[in-house]
């Protein structure tokens, strides 16, 4: 899938659709992007697909077919491959695949900057400039709260990063920190000042002064038992309401369609959803597994998270992370789940504290910020050049390479 149309592309943003994340970080900075600099023209290319449909279809499937069955291998590839020296002969044989068509893509463009929100293809652009095909910026934006070796590559010019503590460990690998900029996670800029929708809750007979549990991540199918969380909550009578965003996932989008047709509480399933952040602006509790933009998603609203079934490999960073400072519950299996969600409804101050613990974490303005990073990659010195040859200081959203 490319989203560059026909026109010859400013800025191009090289990504893939192994769940929504990567995606979502794309049209985020897109946005902002484009409305920072309307004569810009912004591409997004899912780079495995641009390079090879097939191997795109088959790889997603391989995939989400090994977090489901075989997890734990996952875990170790990920964890086995967390220090590889980004000039192994590995790491340089990944970085040919794609390299010729990769290559001839930014030379048709000659875009003023690549970003990636995917880190495959940053190493293959990086492998272009180091034996000087290219000279392009490259902007690496890491889409999770880690500092994995597979995001890491020597021609990198920017690393947009989630948080200090990515930081802290991009400089202990050796990365100059004038290069790490710490916006947040980009997110949707419907986050900077969202409201609840009053309109919403009418449309769906929902009351606004419920208790409200908002669940999302099962939209691949990788949160099995939500549906068996959602029927014992039903059955023990609490004073809640339940909205569920199903996603793709339309076995579990029926299995949560028949408990609601038999359910004493109101449960809502609703699919793929655009305009989220009035719905967990007006929810009081998020039960997720923890992929990044959703994290930071939540973080931007202060909607206190329950974690359930995150992912192994990339998604403990973000479990690690939340947990370390006071920013979410964790449930490790259906039972503690219920008995979670139980005591914060007869408990409102467990929110409460977990609510004010996000607060010094959100980044409603990670997708402005980490654009200003960017044009400021693509002009250096933070001036740009007018169109009636006036050159004007460029005003960034920036206190060093620390964004708040």
């Amino acid at each position: 899938m490319s989203l560059a149309g026909s026109k010859k592309c400013d800025v191009i943003i090289l990504s893939a659709d192994f769940g929504s994340g990567h995606h979502q970080v794309s049209l985020a900075l897109k946005k902002v992007l484009v409305e920072r600099r309307p004569f810009w023209e912004v591409g997004i290319f899912n780079y495995f697909q641009y390079i090879n449909p097939f191997f795109d279809k088959s790889l997603r499937f391989g995939y989400t077919q090994m977090l489901k069955h075989f997890s734990w291998g996952y875990d170790l590839f990920y964890r086995v491959t967390k220090e590889t020296d980004p000039n192994s002969k590995s790491r340089q044989m990944l970085n040919n695949m794609g390299r010729k068509k990769i290559h001839q893509l930014i030379l048709e463009h000659s875009p003023k900057v690549v970003i990636c929100t995917f880190p495959t293809p940053a190493g293959v652009v990086s492998q272009l400039k180091q034996k000087g095909r290219i000279n392009t910026p490259l902007a690496v934006v890491i889409t999770d709260v880690s500092a994995h070796s597979q995001w890491i590559h020597p021609m990198v010019d920017a690393y947009i990063v989630a948080a200090d503590v990515v930081a802290q460990r991009l400089i202990k690998k050796g990365i100059p920190a004038e290069k790490i900029h710490t916006t947040g996670i980009p997110i949707r800029p419907q986050f900077e000042a969202p409201a609840p929708d009053p309109g919403f809750w009418i449309k769906h007979n929902l009351d606004q002064s419920l208790f409200t549990l908002l669940i999302m991540g099962g939209g691949e199918g990788l949160m099995p038992g939500i549906d068996r969380i959602a029927e014992r909550l039903e059955n023990m009578g609490l004073p809640i309401q339940i909205i569920a965003l199903a996603g793709s996932n339309q076995s579990l989008a029926r299995n949560l369609q028949e408990l609601a047709r038999r359910s004493s509480i109101p449960i809502r399933v609703l699919g793929y959803t655009e305009n989220i952040a009035p719905i967990m602006e007006g929810s009081n509790l998020l039960l997720s597994k923890a992929g990044g933009i959703t994290v930071f998603e939540a973080l931007a609203v202060k909607l206190p998270i329950l974690l359930y079934k995150p992912l192994p490999g990339h998604e403990m960073g973000n479990v690690h992370f939340l947990l370390d400072n006071g920013a979410a519950l964790m449930a490790q299996n259906e039972n503690q789940a219920v008995e979670l969600i139980k005591s914060s409804i007869g408990d409102p101050s467990i929110l409460e504290n977990i609510s004010r613990a996000m607060l010094p974490l959100s980044k409603p303005f990670s997708a402005r910020h980490a654009a200003d990073a960017i044009i400021g990659l693509v002009s250096r010195d933070h001036y740009i050049k007018l169109g009636d040859g006036v050159v004007q200081e460029e005003k960034l959203y920036t206190h060093g390479n620390r964004y708040g």
